[in-house]
């Protein structure tokens, strides 16, 4: 009775540990479908287009969203403020990605993170000083509509020596 006990609680466990496993298939598929939303994400932030870049964050309080000067947005209503308040007086933007790397930790969540060079054309024909920096993402896939949305946000650039 007791090697009985002793195999089933071991079926168990091993059943357990294997529920949150994807199939190589599985984790490929989730990782071009994340690949895909980053793309649209850095087309939206290139174009400057709110409505998507809404689309593709987590309509949630717990968003969080950390800029480069050290602000945090949580939620979008907050990072859509931020976000237009940076935008005041640009015409364009061109939000360069290098290095993408994509790592899909469970299921229904991914890590996103990538260098980023960007420079900015502001409204007067001046161009802005470019920077350059990193970027970390959580994506979580939304149980509502099943689709990948950024969960937190992490913007960081690079300092010289004499701007510290």
């Amino acid at each position: 009775m007791r090697r009985s006990y002793l195999l089933v609680l071991l079926a168990s466990v091993t059943l357990v540990a294997c529920w949150t496993e994807m199939s190589l298939r599985a984790r490929s598929e989730a990782e071009q479908e994340v690949g895909a939303r980053f793309d649209a994400w850095v087309r939206a932030t290139n174009n400057m287009e709110m409505d998507s870049l809404a689309a593709m964050h987590h309509a949630v309080p717990e968003l969080k969203v950390i800029w480069t000067d050290g602000q945090v947005a949580h939620g979008w209503e907050e990072e859509e403020a931020l976000h237009r308040e940076a935008l005041t007086g640009v015409d364009r933007i061109n939000f360069g990605v290098q290095n993408v790397e994509i790592e899909i930790l469970a299921p229904r969540v991914a890590l996103v993170v990538f260098r980023h060079s960007t420079d900015v054309i502001l409204e007067n024909g001046e161009r802005g000083a470019p920077y350059a920096g990193h970027v970390s993402m959580v994506w979580v896939r939304d149980r509502a509509d099943d689709q990948w949305k950024i969960h937190m946000e992490h913007h960081s650039v690079r300092r010289t020596p004499g701007e510290m």
